[in-house]
């Protein structure tokens, strides 16, 4: 029973910590910018312009509530954190359960082979060394990247995580931990990646590339990782991001 309880609190402060998605500096831009909206809609109000007083006070609302929280319902949406975020790195950050013990779930991703085969955006991925490997990935408009990424962290059956390394076409970390499931339901899967798109023309490129690798795109990655492992079926990745 106490374990069952232990498992439940873990996984609601799992939860609360992904609701807030806004950095500190945001925070207080909101804070401020909500209440001078509120103050407007009050004085709009006072003067019979109820229409304008309200849409002010709604929005004041909202940017107050943003403030207050740290929780961004549209961040939430683009797959958006400026919480973790630094040197305008996209952040994307997903999970999904899957019906298999974290042992044998690590397992199939440790071999880095296998990621092309559930996420979209890779071409392929060969391994070079024991920690090192060498990534191909295609975006938006057929604009493809290259790098080499090295293992940071490799704990079997808890957390696998990875940074680019070189001159990287898009410098990127990730990490993926495992963990099991509330009730016995098989394995926790999430997955944190942050990518940090240089400046210039390569730059721009590099964005492009990335704004195609989203939040939704990660999800739907997930969904047939998770198909592939509890069913052992497999649908063709569409390598073309319209």
């Amino acid at each position: 029973m106490e374990s069952s309880e232990t498992e439940h609190s873990q996984s609601r402060e799992w939860r609360r910590e992904k609701r807030v998605n806004v950095g500190p500096t945001e925070r207080k831009a909101s804070v401020i910018g909500g209440a001078a909206l509120a103050m407007s809609g009050l004085r709009c109000i006072s003067k019979q312009n109820y229409a304008s007083g309200l849409a002010m006070m709604l929005a004041g609302g909202m940017f107050l509530y943003r403030g207050q929280t740290g929780h961004c319902g549209i961040y939430d949406a683009m797959g958006v954190d400026t919480v973790h975020t630094r040197n305008s790195a996209l952040t994307i950050e997903k999970a999904v359960t899957i019906g298999l013990p974290p042992q044998e779930v690590y397992e199939f991703w440790r071999n880095l082979e296998n990621l092309p085969r559930f996420m979209r955006h890779l071409e392929s991925v060969q391994v070079t060394g024991v920690r090192t490997s060498h990534w191909k990935a295609v975006g938006p408009g057929g604009i493809s990247a290259e790098w080499d990424a090295e293992m940071m962290e490799d704990t079997p059956g808890q957390q696998i995580s990875w940074h680019s390394v070189g001159e990287a076409d898009v410098p990127n970390k990730g990490s993926v931990e495992f963990k099991e499931a509330p009730g016995h339901r098989g394995t926790e899967v999430k997955v944190t990646i942050d990518y940090y798109p240089p400046g210039g023309g390569a730059g721009r490129a590099a964005a492009k590339l990335a704004q195609g690798i989203n939040a939704q795109q990660l999800e739907e990655d997930l969904k047939r990782l998770k198909q592939i492992l509890e069913l052992g079926e497999e649908t063709t990745a569409r390598r073309t991001v319209e």
